[in-house]
Formats: structure tokens, sequence, C-alpha cells
């Protein structure tokens, strides 16, 4: 999940969701965003695809 601080705000399309158990998640027009586990850095995309083609990057 990409959690969301209570400093955050959001605009252009991303907007902050409320999880069941209350936490705040990052989504873009109404779908959560999530973190791989695999990638090590900034710019790692090693998740696109995942899953038989399940996963995508988020794309403006």
């Amino acid at each position: 999940m990409l959690k969301a601080e209570a400093s955050d705000a959001a605009g252009d399309g991303y907007t902050i969701i409320t999880r069941d158990d209350g936490s705040k998640q990052w989504a873009y027009k109404g779908k959560p965003l999530y973190t791989f586990a695999k990638d090590q850095k900034p710019g790692d995309t090693t998740g696109d695809g995942f899953l038989n083609g399940a996963w995508h990057l988020a794309m403006p």
C-alpha cells in the first residue's frame, strides 16, 4: 500500500482513500496505489506485469 500521511494533500486525479482498517492510502482515479516489495530504489518498476499481467504501473 502507498500510505498517505495526515499532512498530504490530493490533487490532479490523485486522491486519498480510507481503508477498512482506518489507515489512509493514495489512489489515482479511484484506484488504490501500491508499492512493490521487490523494488529496491526509486524508479524501479519490477512489479509491472506481475501475476500474469494483473498489476501495472500507474500512468497519468
